[in-house]
């Protein structure tokens, strides 16, 4: 089990096989099963590839919380867990569907003299649920429920229920992934592909489309876009997205069915004679593009939380600070959370942004930060071995198997 408290740009730092990408999993995983709907949830607690086969939490369920504040006035926390869906085989025979065994909502005005926290929905025994209707009522009204059911949004349809905006905000919470790791070229605008002497409009992402729209309709922010673009890569001069004239692709008159409007991007280099198209252009340069355009879209989009994995992946290490800067100028009120482990990275996150990827004796993941107090330490041990912050973790992660008591001395309990 793990927590985070997330910050506008929180990283989770660890070396290769610490359990970074399933932590990712696990968040988008709990998010994705508030929404779905039951027979959705329902396969996902039998979702063999979610399913836990370490010793130590097998056959343990999933328990999942969220704290955030609905408004300026109202904090509030939301959890559940789930058991997972059995089929065991062999002398002992055991099968069974996973099921919703707990659930609460608790809400506190935080400007009150004593914020306390109220619970508005209880859940502790599977379908057995109750829950506050009236904002004079006690929480002892059942809720008929079944076991793939969550209450929050069986309670979404009670229209008149005084929380009911709270139930709404809760389950409105938008999650979203940048993928950084597959390869770029396939994000971006149409291919003209030619096989047996013939002409065939290869499909890409939204990549170009969403640009030429975004410059059509809110010039300001794409062309700080491309201000960024450029920042990162000095030769780059223009980006410009287009419509392909679809005078130069032949269509049949009879055809039942034309493609709509295709769009690419493209790019003046100050090199170069003439423009390029922008998959011309090196891995590193698309995935900069692509990362700082899902951003932009991602805060006009309300999305809450993006997950990047490996952000640093195919970037010059002498970027990456000034990525960072321009990521946290975009992000708005979206919250960024990626994995890395690249030492560099550390150097420009203060530790309350740096989750440390701990060893466990039981082999699942523990990240935590480091001790307030312990810091100004830290940063001085490192100096001593000339060392980045980042470096200096670096070693203590690989060290920490054996010297265990630095866990409970430099680091935040779990």
């Amino acid at each position: 089990m793990f927590s985070i408290d997330l910050t506008n740009i929180t990283s989770l730092l660890a070396p290769n096989n610490y359990g970074k990408s399933n932590a990712m999993a696990a968040i988008k995983f709990g998010f994705e099963f508030i929404k779905n709907q039951s027979k959705t949830r329902l396969r996902m607690m039998g979702d063999q590839s979610c399913i836990s086969i370490n010793k130590g939490i097998a056959g343990k369920p999933f328990v999942f919380e969220e704290e955030g504040s609905i408004d300026n006035n109202t904090d509030y926390i939301y959890g559940y867990s789930f058991d997972w869906k059995r089929n065991r085989k062999g002398d002992k025979e055991e099968e069974s569907e996973g099921q919703i065994v707990t659930e609460y909502l608790k809400v506190r005005n935080k400007n009150s003299e004593k914020p306390k926290y109220t619970t508005l929905i209880n859940r502790t025994a599977g379908n057995k649920v109750k829950y506050i209707p009236s904002p004079t009522g006690r929480c002892d009204k059942d809720l008929p429920i079944e076991s793939d059911e969550l209450a929050l949004n069986k309670l979404s349809n009670f229209d008149d229920l005084f929380y009911h905006d709270y139930v709404e905000t809760i389950k409105s919470v938008r999650v979203r992934g940048i993928d950084t790791l597959s390869d770029p070229e396939d994000l971006f605008a149409p291919r003209l592909m030619v096989k047996n002497g013939k002409q065939s409009l290869m499909l890409g992402a939204d990549l170009a489309p969403y640009l030429f729209e975004l410059k059509q309709k809110d010039r300001n922010v794409f062309e700080l876009l491309v201000s960024a673009i450029t920042n990162l890569i000095p030769a780059i001069e223009t980006i410009d997205p287009v419509v392909i004239n679809k005078l130069d692709l032949k269509i049949d008159e009879d055809a039942p069915f034309e493609l709509p409007d295709q769009y690419d991007i493209i790019v003046k280099e100050r090199y170069n004679n003439q423009q390029t198209r922008f998959q011309y252009l090196s891995t590193g340069s698309m995935k900069l593009l692509n990362l700082l355009t899902k951003v932009v879209k991602a805060q006009k989009d309300g999305v809450q939380l993006l997950l990047v994995e490996e952000l640093e992946n195919s970037i010059h290490p002498r970027l990456l600070q000034s990525l960072l800067s321009i990521i946290d100028d975009f992000l708005g009120d979206t919250k960024l959370l990626f994995t890395s482990h690249s030492p560099n990275l550390a150097k420009y996150l203060s530790a309350p942004q740096l989750y440390i990827g701990l060893p466990s004796e039981k082999g699942y993941v523990d990240f935590r930060t480091l001790k307030a107090t312990k810091v100004s330490r830290v940063l001085k041990i490192a100096a001593a071995g000339e060392m980045s912050l980042g470096e200096y973790l670096f070693d203590l992660m690989l060290d920490l198997e054996c010297e265990r008591d630095l866990i409970s001395e430099f680091f935040t309990k779990n």
